[in-house]
């Protein structure tokens, strides 16, 4: 089965979140689309705090380009909240011909589709 890549930026209470149900629903998810979902990368400015859910410290980092740059990364999936920088980061995603998810709806509110 064909595989898409995510790098996440934010893994607070969202973030946690999202890697729990992506986990939790694999299966399910990867029937209805016909992709295996991976989780390649996380990134937040706190990598060290204890969450609800449990990844490989391998794939933590604290430098959102390492996920905004590496060509395997399908999908950059926002999640930090905020103007600045999530502005930033998603626009060099999207510069970078990357699809990006978020749930910031303040960014969205003020900046409009960016």
């Amino acid at each position: 089965m064909k595989r898409i890549n995510l790098g996440l930026i934010g893994f607070g209470n969202v973030g946690s979140g999202v890697i729990k149900i992506l986990r939790e629903k694999k299966s399910f998810l990867s029937d209805k689309i016909g992709l295996e979902i991976n989780i390649k990368k996380i990134c937040d400015k706190d990598i060290t705090s204890k969450r609800n859910v449990s990844v490989d410290k391998k794939l933590l980092t604290r430098d959102a380009k390492q996920i905004i740059e590496d060509p395997q990364i399908d999908i950059v999936v926002e999640l930090m909240g905020g103007i600045h920088p999530a502005k930033e980061y998603i626009m060099e995603a999207l510069k970078k011909g990357k699809n990006v998810v978020t749930a910031n709806k303040a960014l969205l509110a003020q900046e409009g589709f960016l």
